[in-house]
């Protein structure tokens, strides 16, 4: 949702603006939303790893445990 705000306002500010600094607003705008992707990526990585790691000292293995499976809906 960020990501999308980020470019719409670009997008919106962009209409008062000449070509030239249009631009370079959304080159501004892409360099944030690919920084933010990049941090969302490390940060989920490490969140994984640090759950995995709580388990294990737990005693709970996941390769063990079986699945949930939900029942399907009927609609």
């Amino acid at each position: 949702m960020c990501q999308v705000h980020t470019a719409m306002c670009a997008v919106v500010q962009s209409l008062w603006l000449d070509e030239s600094s249009a631009e370079k607003l959304f080159e501004r705008a892409a360099e944030k939303i690919n920084w933010h992707q990049h941090r969302n990526a490390t940060a989920r990585k490490s969140h994984v790893k640090k759950t995995r790691r709580k388990l294990r000292s737990l005693g709970i293995k996941l390769s063990i445990i079986k699945r949930c499976y939900w029942p399907k809906r009927i609609t």
